[in-house]
């Protein structure tokens, strides 16, 4: 079997996640100045990487990182997949991780550690739904781009689920053990029906073009 290669990164700064404010799938926010200049930085990194097709969330703060990568490969195909939105958030999205809702999400981690991932967030989704999702979408991209070379611009929490769901090394009880930082690359190869990752959150496209990336809170998304 040919090896497909996977590029799976996360979107830039927005404001929302400057203010650890949850977004989720409900909150359409656009990137930041920083969160520019972190896409622009990625941008880079990829113009002399040969793609053969970019997929991206159609959230903005996702589409508005992959059309940045765009601009260096305007013939290459671009797709939008609802599939690859941010896990849906429900009554907590556009909300502080701040009193009185940091206790409620605190609450929900809580659910996940103990293996409930069934559990919906109230008024959205849950892991369970975002991991069937997450597997549909790269089941598809897998399919049409067998033994090529593919960049997916996506979101915390949904890469946060789908690497925990397709490396051996996690699992869903280790999710929380991969970071994701704002526009990290996550490098992997698949290969005879395994996935192998060569890369995890790697952000050195933004050492290199010395765009400020201190600690961040990572509410989820």
């Amino acid at each position: 079997m040919a090896v497909t290669t996977l590029y799976l990164v996360r979107h830039g700064e927005t404001d929302y996640n400057r203010n650890s404010i949850v977004q989720g799938r409900g909150v359409d926010a656009p990137l930041n100045e920083r969160g520019r200049r972190q896409a622009e930085a990625l941008a880079r990194r990829f113009a002399a990487v040969p793609l053969h097709a970019i997929y991206t969330s159609p959230l903005r703060r996702a589409l508005e990182t992959a059309e940045a990568v765009r601009r260096y490969h305007p013939a290459v195909p671009f797709f939008q997949m609802a599939d690859l939105e941010e896990m849906d958030w429900g009554e907590l999205e556009g909300k502080p991780y701040a009193p009185p809702y940091d206790a409620r999400i605190r609450a929900i981690y809580e659910r996940w550690r103990a293996g409930d991932y069934d559990y919906p967030v109230p008024g959205g989704e849950s892991i369970l739904d975002v991991q069937r999702r997450a597997l549909r979408a790269l089941k598809a991209i897998l399919t049409r781009h067998e033994g090529k070379t593919v960049l997916i611009v996506t979101h915390g929490r949904f890469l946060r689920i789908l690497l925990a769901s397709i490396l051996p090394a996690y699992g869903l009880a280790r999710m929380e053990a991969l970071p994701h930082t704002n526009t990290a690359v996550n490098h992997l190869v698949y290969e005879n029906g395994r996935f192998r990752a060569l890369r995890l959150n790697c952000t050195a496209h933004l050492e290199e073009a010395a765009v400020d990336d201190g600690p961040r809170a990572e509410v989820a998304v």
